[in-house]
C-alpha cells in the first residue's frame, strides 16, 4: 500500500500537471492555429502578389511588344533595315530588353536572315496573339531566354494585316530576378513551374528546365507531398500546404500566373520562420511547466513530508508505547496545523499514560513493600475513564487496610486468649501438683492405716489393752479421712474449674479457627499480595485445631479424674463410716476379742481397697498435671504464633483513616 506521502505527492503533481497541460494546451493550440491561419493567408497573398507581379511584368513586356508591332516604320518595306534595327535597339534600351528582332511574314529575320518560322512564339504571333514563351535555350545564343512576341501590323494599324512578327528578349534572369526579389523571411524562396511541371524560374539557374518534382517523386518518395502540390499548381489552383525538404518542414503557397500558358508561382519558407516564436513560446511554456512540475514535486514532497513525517513519528511512538516503551520522548513539531496537533496530542497521550502507569507502578510497589498508607502522586492525570482505575486502586488499598486491621486485632485477641489459656493451664498445673501432694500424703496415711490394721489383726490380744489408744487413733484416722474427703472436694472443684478453662480454650480455638478462615478468604481476595496472610491463617487454623484437640483430651482426662475422685470420695465415705463403726465396735466390743480380730481383718481389706483407690487418684492427678502442662505449652505456642502473625501485620504500614 502506498504511503500517504506518495499519495499526496502524486495527487498534487497530477493535479498541477493536468492544470498546466490544460492551460498550456488551451493557450498553445489556439495560438498555433491562429499562426497557421495567418501564415496561410499571408503566404497565399504573397504568392498572389508574386503572380500579379510576374503577370504585370509580362503584361508590360507584352504591351511593349504590342506597341512596337504598331510602329509603321517597322512594317514599311521602304524603311531600311538599319533604321528598323535602330528602333528596336531603342526600345530594348528603353525597356531593358536584352535584344529584339523583326521576323518577316515568311519567318525570316530581317536583321540576321535566319529562319524563325518553327518557333512557337513566332507562330503564335503570326496568329495575332501576343505571346510569352517559356524559358528556353536560344538556338542562336545558347542562353536561357524568354521571348515576348507580338504581331507586326501593316502600316502600324492594330488589328490590320499582319506583316510579320516583332519580339523582344528580356534579360535572361528576368523571371529569376522576379522570384529572387520575393523574400518573406530567412531561407524563403520563390519559383515558377509551367504546365508540364518543369521549373521555369528559381533563385538559381541550375534547376531551370531540368527539374520536374513530379517526375522525381516517382523515384523519391520524400517528394510525394511536394509533387502533390505541383499537381495542384499545374491545375491552376490557389493553395497552401507544407512539405519536408532535407528534414526541414516547409510552408508553401502557390497561385497561377494569369495570361500565361499554365504558369504557376510558388512561395516557400521554413516553417520555423513563422512558428519559431510559437515554438519558442511552447518551449518556454514547456520549460516553465517542467520547472513548475519540478517545483511542485519539491513542494509536494515538502508538504507530504510535513504531513507524513509527523504521522510516521506518531505511528512509531505508538508502536513503542504498545511495546511498553514509556521513556522515549515524542519529537518536537512546530506549527499549528492538524499534523502538529496530532503530534502534540500523541505526546500528551504518551505522557498521560506514562504518568498513570508510573503512578500505578509506584502504588503497587508500595503495596508490595507492605505500605498501605499511600496516596497517588498524580491524581490530576486520572481523567475520564481512567478515574475508575484510581478508584479501584483506592478501594483495594482500603480493603487490604481493613483486612490488616482485622488480622491485627484478631492477632491481639489470639495473643490475649493464649495468655489467659497459659495462665489457666499454669493454675491447673499448680492445682494438680497440690492434689498430687495431698493424694500422696493420703496414700501414706492409708498405708499407715493398713499397717495398723494388720498390726491390729496380728495382735488381737493386745487390742484389749490398746482399745482406748486405738479409739484415739481411729478418731485421728477419721479426722484424716475428713481431710481426705475435703481434699477430694477440692480436687472435684479444681476439675470443674479445669473443665471451664477447657471450655474457654475450645471457644478460643473455635474463634481462632473462624478468624483464620476469614483471614484466608481475605488473603485469597488480595491475590498475590495476600499469600503471606494465607500462610499465617493456615498456621493459626492448625494451632487452633491442636488447641481444641488438646482441650478435648484434657477434658476427657479431667472427666476420668473426676470420676476417680467421686469413686475415691465414695470409698473415703465408706472408710469414714467403717472408722465410725470401728469406734462404735471398740466402744461396744471391748469384751469381744474375736470380733475385734475379724473386724480388724475386714478393716485391713478395706484399707487396701482405699489404698488402691488412692493410687488411682494419684495417677489421674498426675495425668491432669501432664495435660495441664501440655495445655500451657500449647497456649505458649499459640501465643508465639499470634505474636508472629502480629509481626507480619506490623510489617505493613497501615493507613490511619
Amino acid at each position: 500500500m502506498k504511503s500517504i506521502r506518495t499519495k499526496i505527492t502524486l495527487c498534487f503533481i497530477l493535479t498541477l500537471l493536468v492544470s498546466l497541460l490544460g492551460a498550456g494546451i488551451s493557450g498553445i493550440i489556439p495560438s498555433y492555429n491562429s499562426i497557421l491561419s495567418t501564415v496561410d493567408y499571408m503566404m497565399r497573398e504573397t504568392a498572389g502578389l508574386a503572380a500579379e507581379r510576374v503577370e504585370q511584368e509580362l503584361s508590360a513586356y507584352k504591351n511593349v511588344a504590342m506597341d512596337t508591332g504598331c510602329i509603321p516604320q517597322l512594317s514599311d518595306p521602304e524603311v531600311a533595315a538599319d533604321e528598323k534595327q535602330s528602333i528596336i535597339q531603342e526600345r530594348c534600351s528603353m525597356h531593358n530588353f536584352q535584344r529584339g528582332n523583326i521576323i518577316g511574314i515568311d519567318g525570316i529575320s530581317i536583321f540576321d536572315g535566319k529562319d524563325y518560322s518553327d518557333r512557337e512564339y513566332v507562330q503564335q504571333a503570326m496568329q495575332g496573339n501576343v505571346y510569352v514563351s517559356e524559358p528556353l535555350v536560344s538556338k542562336i545564343t545558347g542562353e536561357l531566354s524568354i521571348m515576348v512576341a507580338a504581331p507586326l501590323y501593316a502600316e502600324g494599324v492594330y488589328g490590320s494585316e499582319i506583316a510579320g512578327v516583332v519580339y523582344f528578349v528580356p534579360h535572361e534572369t528576368f523571371l529569376n530576378d522576379i522570384v529572387s526579389s520575393i523574400q518573406i523571411g530567412d531561407n524563403s524562396r520563390a519559383y515558377m513551374i509551367n504546365r508540364s511541371g518543369d521549373t521555369i524560374a528559381d533563385v538559381t539557374l541550375d534547376t531551370i528546365t531540368v527539374q520536374n518534382i513530379e517526375a522525381e517523386a516517382k523515384s523519391d518518395s520524400s517528394l510525394s507531398d511536394l509533387a502533390a502540390i505541383h499537381e495542384s499548381m499545374r491545375r491552376g489552383e490557389i493553395g497552401f500546404g507544407s512539405y519536408e525538404n532535407a528534414g526541414e518542414e516547409m510552408f508553401i503557397a502557390y497561385a497561377p500566373v494569369k495570361d500565361t500558358d499554365g504558369w504557376s508561382i510558388a512561395v516557400t519558407a521554413p516553417r520555423m520562420n513563422y512558428l519559431a516564436d510559437t515554438l519558442r513560446g511552447i518551449s518556454i511554456n514547456t520549460t516553465v511547466m517542467i520547472i513548475s512540475i519540478l517545483v511542485s514535486i519539491i513542494v509536494a514532497l515538502l508538504l507530504a513530508n510535513s504531513i507524513s513525517k509527523p504521522m510516521k513519528a506518531c505511528a512509531k511512538r505508538m508502536k513503542l508505547l504498545v511495546e511498553g516503551d514509556l521513556e522515549t520522548p515524542m519529537p518536537k513539531v512546530k506549527g499549528r496545523d492538524e499534523t502538529a496537533m496530532l503530534v502534540r496530542s500523541t505526546g500528551e497521550l504518551v505522557n498521560g499514560l506514562s504518568a498513570i502507569i508510573n503512578d500505578i507502578s509506584y502504588l503497587l510497589t508500595q503495596l508490595a513493600n507492605q505500605n498501605l498508607d499511600i496516596h497517588t502522586q498524580h491524581e490530576e492525570v486520572y481523567t475520564g475513564s481512567f478515574k475508575s482505575i484510581l478508584l479501584s486502586m483506592r478501594h483495594m488499598k482500603v480493603q487490604l487496610n481493613q483486612i490488616m486491621w482485622q488480622v491485627n486485632s484478631s492477632a491481639d485477641q489470639v495473643s490475649s486468649a493464649s495468655d489467659q489459656l497459659s495462665s489457666s493451664a499454669q493454675t491447673l498445673s499448680q492445682g494438680t501438683v497440690e492434689q498430687a501432694g495431698s493424694v500422696q500424703q493420703l496414700a501414706a496415711q492409708i498405708n499407715e492405716i493398713s499397717q495398723q490394721a494388720k498390726n491390729t489383726a496380728a495382735g488381737a490380744l493386745e487390742v484389749r489393752s490398746q482399745t482406748h489408744l486405738a479409739g484415739k487413733e481411729v478418731s485421728q484416722c477419721n479426722i484424716q479421712m475428713q481431710k481426705l474427703m475435703d481434699a477430694m472436694d477440692k480436687i472435684q472443684t479444681c476439675s470443674n474449674e479445669i473443665e471451664k478453662i477447657l471450655k474457654t480454650i475450645e471457644d478460643i480455638a473455635f474463634q481462632t479457627n473462624i478468624l483464620s478462615l476469614n483471614a484466608a478468604v481475605e488473603a485469597a481476595r488480595a491475590g498475590s499480595a495476600g499469600k503471606g496472610f494465607s500462610v499465617v491463617a493456615e498456621e493459626v487454623r492448625t494451632l487452633s485445631g491442636k488447641s481444641a484437640a488438646a482441650a478435648q483430651n484434657t477434658s476427657t482426662l479431667i472427666e476420668r479424674s473426676s470420676e476417680a475422685v467421686r469413686e475415691g470420695m465414695g470409698i473415703a465415705r465408706e472408710t469414714a463410716d467403717i472408722l465410725m463403726g470401728v469406734v462404735d465396735s471398740i466402744q461396744s466390743v471391748v469384751g469381744s476379742i474375736d470380733n475385734i480380730a475379724t473386724v480388724s481383718n475386714d478393716q485391713s481389706e478395706a484399707v487396701w481397697q482405699v489404698s488402691e483407690g488412692i493410687n488411682q487418684i494419684s495417677v489421674v492427678v498426675q495425668s491432669n498435671s501432664s495435660t495441664a502442662q501440655e495445655g500451657a505449652s500449647a497456649s505458649e505456642q499459640l501465643s508465639t504464633e499470634a505474636a508472629g502473625l502480629k509481626r507480619l501485620v506490623n510489617q505493613f504500614t497501615l493507613a490511619s483513616d
